[in-house]
């Protein structure tokens, strides 16, 4: 379903110095941020206000601050990924969980095991390993998780020659802000945090999902290893 803008964009223009790695969330990038203005103000002898009218980082810092308060919540989500194919994002609480869903495989994170199944062969297979162990999801599954997003929200936030042009749209029904950053990728973020749009190259493979459905609940199969399918538990004993 294509989205309608509500508001002409206008281009903005990211810090274009300074910055490092910080912990996972809207706060790591708040600190890159505030070390990228500190070396533009440093550096070209701008004053603060100045330098902060040209930056304008709230932009990013909030679409940031929305995605990481959303592992904080309870929602499903529906994708419609490039081709028309249909995958599924789960976040729930009280444990803390995530599962993602595609086509061909899943990955379910839970406290207990991270556990990656593989459906392409027919029977699903699924392997557990410990619960500390990688979640990235590989560009191919048409996914991108939201640390990944972040990942680049904080690159992009730090490139001197990216530029910004944010919009405001409609999808599924619900209101979205987007950032289009230069020629790399546009992202866009309901206002609960999930992810609306992604369009981008991710390990050099175009990434396309929009959003087609979100509610507030979780379905526990969600988490659960397939019943028929052949489980390789390789956690720790």
């Amino acid at each position: 379903m294509p989205a309608t803008p509500r508001q002409p964009a206008r281009p903005v223009r990211l810090p274009t110095d300074g910055g490092s790695r910080h912990p996972t969330g809207a706060a790591r990038l708040a600190a890159v941020l505030v070390l990228a203005l500190g070396g533009v103000t440093a550096c070209t002898g701008l004053d603060q206000a100045g330098a902060a009218g040209i930056a304008d980082e709230a932009l990013v810092s909030e679409a940031a601050d929305r995605v990481a308060a959303a592992d904080a919540l309870t929602w499903t989500t529906t994708y419609r990924l490039a081709g028309g194919a249909t995958a599924r994002v789960v976040r729930a609480q009280s444990p803390s969980r995530v599962a993602y869903s595609w086509p061909s495989g899943s990955l379910i994170s839970t406290p207990d095991a991270v556990t990656r199944c593989d459906g392409s062969g027919g029977k699903a297979v699924c392997t557990a390993t410990s619960p500390d162990a990688d979640q990235t999801i590989p560009a191919s599954t048409g996914l991108i998780t939201p640390s990944a997003i972040l990942d680049m929200l904080e690159v992009a936030a730090i490139d001197p020659g990216v530029e910004v042009v944010p919009r405001e749209t409609t999808i599924a029904g619900r209101y979205a802000s987007c950032l289009k950053f230069g020629a790399g990728f546009e992202v866009c973020v309901t206002g609960e945090g999930t992810v609306a749009a992604f369009t981008g190259t991710v390990q050099g493979t175009p990434v396309e999902m929009l959003l087609t459905d979100y509610s507030s609940g979780t379905d526990e199969a969600d988490f659960t290893v397939p019943p028929d399918a052949h489980l390789d538990d390789r956690r720790p004993a």
